[in-house]
């Protein structure tokens, strides 16, 4: 279901759309899980309240697209299964843009937090025109570090993010245009 002013961005094994009510059931249950929500910061202490806050999760994911970019919901094309969401964030307390990717355990393994990433980093890159793009994981999360350096972002270090140690990652458009547009 395409939406006017959020686009779609298919790669070769996802689609990339915005989120709809009708995700509601798969995105809470996405956010319930311990597992995918443990290298959130403060994501644990929300999992008994998945399903409570799916509607305004969902809701302000929507309205985020006012700036020209947003969190998209991610599913496989071959079988329409919903995947997690992935995408651009404005950071809340400095003027940088994060990608952000979580995705549900049954599709962990299989490539598609890089291919995800990486369809976000080009979006902002190409269509939005940014100069620079930022991620942060928790120092004990490397896969998802493996993913972000595998797309292109560099270690800035640790710093802290809302009371939480985390590890700072960036890439300038420049540099990812040198890449080859990953």
């Amino acid at each position: 279901m395409r939406e006017p002013g959020i686009p779609t961005v298919v790669t070769d094994r996802l689609t990339l759309r915005a989120f709809t009510p009708a995700d509601r059931e798969a995105y809470a249950a996405l956010r319930a899980d311990p597992e995918v929500v443990r290298y959130l910061p403060g994501g644990e202490a929300l999992v008994p309240f998945a399903a409570e806050i799916a509607d305004s999760r969902i809701r302000s994911f929507r309205e985020g697209w006012a700036r020209g970019y947003g969190v998209w919901a991610v599913e496989e094309t071959a079988t329409g299964a919903f995947v997690g969401q992935a995408g651009l964030a404005s950071m809340e307390r400095a003027s940088e843009v994060e990608v952000l990717y979580a995705l549900g355990r049954p599709f962990w393994g299989r490539g598609y937090a890089r291919e995800a990433a990486a369809a976000a980093l080009r979006f902002g890159f190409e269509t939005v025109g940014l100069d620079r793009i930022v991620a942060f994981v928790v120092p004990e999360n490397e896969a998802s570090a493996r993913v972000l350096e595998a797309v292109g972002l560099r270690s800035i270090g640790d710093t802290d993010y809302n009371g939480f140690t985390v590890r700072g990652f960036r890439i300038e458009a420049e540099d990812w245009r040198a890449r080859g547009a990953a």
